[in-house]
């Protein structure tokens, strides 16, 4: 990796559908030697995906939710997977994050109601290995 595949990540990740010409234009290089280092980067694995940013409340009424959990930590893989499969009407698991600090695991939620935080956290509480849960909505999202 070089200063240029580094600009190109960052072109990327500003922007997934930034054609490859248009990155040429601005680092100066041609199209294929963009095409070879993109193709580069996606083989090795640094660049794993492109997805589409979706403002979920403007497609539906959308409530972002943080759960926070301390765990004993020999649960850590059984509860991931237990949180991988949970299937609820109005929840969306964004993603589950393992922790360092205070808090083990982060649990990115995207909810209908708040009434849903508390489907969540019942169905967690079931859960073997849970210590103790912490419950954040979020307000606003700057980005």
């Amino acid at each position: 990796m070089d200063q240029i595949d580094n600009e190109i990540i960052k072109m990327l990740e500003q922007n997934g559908r930034v054609s490859h010409e248009e990155i040429a234009k601005r680092l100066h290089l041609s199209r294929p030697a963009i095409h070879k280092r993109v193709e580069k980067l996606e083989q090795e694995g640094i660049i794993t995906g492109y997805k589409a940013l979706i403002d979920w409340r403007k497609v539906t009424p959308c409530i972002r939710c943080l759960l926070f959990l301390k765990i004993n930590g020999s649960y850590f893989a059984k509860i991931a997977d237990e949180i991988a499969g949970m299937d609820m009407d109005g929840v969306v698991i964004e993603e589950c994050h393992r922790l360092a600090g205070e808090w083990c695991v982060l649990i990115k939620t995207r909810i209908s109601s708040p009434e849903d935080a508390t489907k969540i956290l019942d169905r967690v509480w079931n859960f073997d290995g849970i210590i103790e849960t912490s419950t954040t909505f979020v307000i606003d999202t700057v980005l």
